[in-house]
């Protein structure tokens, strides 16, 4: 395979000899680690053209097999780790090395063709690799720079190893201290572009596997994605003791939380959250903030100590943004827009089908405004009769109709004075009065019935489940009206299209019934993540408060008996399943009966995460790949 460098080699070549003769780097774009170890090498005089002899710079066997005990909980640790992540890997022309802290190769394996190749330069066990005996290269400069490096060919700063492509990254501890190095290195014609990819996977899933074999206590797993959380390789884990201190935490948890060396063992869990963690529920992911108020989930492994976040300060009332983000990245995408007009005079356009919760978000959007504190006035202009909507948005004077109120009414969009006016269902307003509303937004003002201007400043917030471009075209809706309220138009996602369904399904479960552990048998989850669900959340939450209130006081899991008739009937027609499982057999759902279509309508809504579908149909990952085995065919979604 031919290696695509970074610059062209001979113009390495070229830099490097005039970088050695006269100390000048070079005015090309090579990766800054490369050029830092270049500035290094010099400075600790390496010759860059010497040839090493066969001595310098390899151990004697006792301190090698010294240096292999110092590593060897690590080398059992990486070893079924290595045979997973390369097993499907082309190793038939490379050298996989392992280096301790000293840049000394403890272990060395690979074809023999190519080892006998690498020897010559003492690639080879026993031999010292730091930048101070071998120069720039890949294993002694990732433990300089404490970060994955790759060397291609003439950037080695010594001639002999030009050779080489040789791939690294630093392996660390759960209080971040380095233990050892995994190198990849290979003749840099047989380098593969994905290398640098594997060795990192590689060197997550060691120290993963290491701190979780290390700390049996409390372990907290966390991802932004809820759907993620669990894949391991690129889970945030912290582990705490039984005082609610962390102790140690991964590279992704330290960079995470900021987390430094010596921090761990003295900083209190609290510190990490800004809100205080329910207690756990099963495999449940928990909704947690972040100290800059961003979604976590998270999940609790290991002995469960019962370690409560104290006095983590509350979610800060203007957050109620963040109190949406389930998981589902089209909603979060909508979070994140919503979030950069809050303080811009610009109006809000809410579309979405009818139940997907637009008052809500409309609700959040005033709560996480500069005008939280002033009122929220929604109108829902499909509800009100159209003889009093005009008096019910723009009031009217005392005395001003024939049983008017004698003190006369502000109205509603007086009422919004100085917060937030949401008009629901705006595509259904009267066209005649339609005008009108054009007016005060145009004006500021509004004029009651029988009465003189007033002025008035409020945010926009309007809402609709109807194709207001369409009805613009039909006649039905005022094309300058529309233009106004469309300042920003933010589509909210149907429940059928979420991958956050199980989330939603504890959260509502929890407000419902907060002092019980509720949740839904395997068979009914699959079946609800199977469902259409065309009321879309407020189809979901009207069934699962009849379900708590139906499901027996004894009861935890929810079955089909507790779920309202007309949708436990629809739930069993469309994924033809069983309506219970047999005793015992609640957690070990087989999924013998469940359609091809349920599972496909899951990995659909889990953008082809096998995991991320499993935990919609409410299975084991292992579960669903037997299934998909026993239908002879994986679905197109199931990406992996």
């Amino acid at each position: 395979m031919e290696i695509e460098f970074r610059v062209c080699p001979e113009s390495v070549r070229q830099a490097k000899r005039i970088f050695v003769e006269r100390g000048e780097l070079p005015a090309l774009p090579l990766a800054t680690p490369i050029l830092h170890s270049w500035k290094r090498c010099r400075e600790h005089h390496v010759a860059a053209e010497r040839l090493l002899p066969p001595e310098e710079g390899v151990v004697e066997t006792l301190i090698l097999e010294q240096a292999r005990q110092s590593v060897e909980e690590w080398l059992r640790l990486a070893r079924p780790v290595l045979e997973g992540v390369f097993g499907g890997f082309d190793t038939s022309r490379s050298v996989l090395v392992v280096a301790d802290t000293q840049g000394l190769i403890v272990e060395a394996e690979g074809n023999s063709s190519f080892l006998e190749r690498a020897q010559r330069v003492h690639l080879a066990r026993g031999a010292i690799w730091h930048e101070g005996v071998r120069g720039t290269n890949a294993v002694g400069t990732a433990i300089a720079e404490g970060a994955p490096v790759e060397v291609l060919g003439p950037e080695h700063y010594l001639s002999c190893n030009e050779f080489l492509a040789c791939t690294a990254a630093p392996i660390f501890d759960g209080t971040g201290r380095l233990v050892a190095v995994l190198d990849v290195s290979c003749d840099w014609h047989d380098h593969h572009p994905h290398t640098r990819a594997l060795v990192d996977t590689a060197v997550r899933l060691i120290e993963n596997h290491a701190i979780v074999a290390r700390h049996r206590g409390l372990r907290i797993h966390l991802h932004r994605d809820a759907h993620a959380l669990g894949s391991f390789v690129d889970d945030a884990i912290v582990c705490v003791d039984d005082d609610g201190r962390v102790v140690a935490a991964n590279s992704a948890a330290r960079r995470l939380f900021s987390l430094r060396h010596e921090e761990l063992g003295a900083v209190p869990l609290e510190r990490l959250f800004r809100r205080a963690a329910p207690v756990p529920r099963g495999d449940e992911p928990v909704l947690l903030y972040d100290p800059q108020g961003n979604p976590l989930y998270a999940r609790f492994e290991g002995r469960r100590a019962r370690v409560v976040i104290r006095r983590a300060d509350p979610a800060p009332a203007n957050d109620a943004l963040a109190e949406l983000d389930t998981g589902d990245e089209a909603l979060r995408r909508v979070i994140a827009q919503a979030r950069r007009v809050l303080d811009k005079d610009i109006p809000i356009l809410l579309r979405g089908e009818s139940g997907v919760g637009k008052e809500l978000f409309a609700q959040a959007l005033h709560r996480s405004s500069p005008r939280r504190d002033k009122p929220f006035v929604a109108v829902n202009c499909a509800a009100l009769p159209e003889a009093l909507i005009e008096a019910e948005l723009f009031g009217y004077a005392p005395g001003a109709y024939t049983g008017a109120r004698r003190e006369g009414s502000l109205g509603r969009i007086r009422e919004a004075h100085g917060g937030t006016l949401f008009l629901d269902e705006i595509g259904d307003m009267p066209l005649a009065l339609q005008g009108r509303l054009l007016r005060v937004l145009e004006t500021k003002e509004v004029v009651p019935l029988g009465g003189k201007p007033v002025r008035v400043e409020f945010a926009l917030i309007a809402a609709t489940h109807r194709d207001l471009p369409a009805e613009v075209e039909a006649g039905r809706f005022r094309a300058d009206l529309y233009y106004r309220l469309a300042g920003l138009t933010l589509t909210l996602p149907p429940l059928r299209e979420r991958s956050d369904l199980p989330v939603l399904v504890e959260r509502i479960l929890r407000a419902c019934a907060p002092d019980r552990d509720l949740r839904l048998a395997p068979e009914v989850a699959a079946a609800f993540a199977a469902h259409s669900w065309p009321g879309n959340v407020r189809e979901l939450a009207q069934a699962l408060r009849v379900a708590a209130a139906l499901v027996d006081e004894e009861e935890m899991v929810i079955g089909w008996e507790a779920l309202p008739e007309g949708l436990a009937a629809a739930l069993k027609q469309r994924t033809s399943m069983s309506p219970s499982l047999p005793q015992g057999q609640e957690e070990t759902l087989e999924l013998a009966t469940l359609s091809r279509a349920a599972i496909e309508r899951a990995l659909v809504a889990s953008r082809g995460n096998r995991t991320a579908a499993a935990r919609r149909l409410g299975i084991s990952r292992a579960t669903l790949y037997r299934k998909l085995r026993e239908m002879g065919s994986t679905p197109a979604q199931a990406a992996g």
